[in-house]
């Protein structure tokens, strides 16, 4: 089962990364944290690292210790895949703030 994100909003970057508000279909806040990865021995590889915070019915976001589930490219085999499915434009709008991380606004 996907869980669909209704609305987002980018609470700021911290050197590479970014940090969003999710606000998922199941009435759920959510964390997200992107990291930019780059592999030049690939072509278009510049996928970054998505990981969810807390996306589960009943999972609450904690500042310590919260449920992590990678969107894309775990680091290992063993960390748990998640069910948020993002929209194309939040897509495209990550991909746009990566390349000029001084065009975040937080909010």
């Amino acid at each position: 089962m996907k869980i669909s994100v209704d609305d987002w909003h980018f609470r700021g970057a911290e050197g590479d990364s970014l940090v969003l508000d999710l606000f998922l279909d199941n009435g759920q806040h959510a964390l997200m944290e992107v990291n930019p990865m780059r592999n030049l021995h690939v072509v278009n590889g510049d996928v970054p690292e998505m990981i969810v915070f807390g996306e589960y019915p009943g999972e609450i976001v904690r500042e310590a210790s919260p449920s992590a589930r990678w969107v894309a490219r775990p680091p290992a085999p063993q960390c748990p895949w998640s069910h948020v499915q993002l929209p194309p434009v939040l897509l495209q709008q990550i991909q746009q703030h990566l390349a000029n991380p001084a065009d975040v606004h937080t909010c």
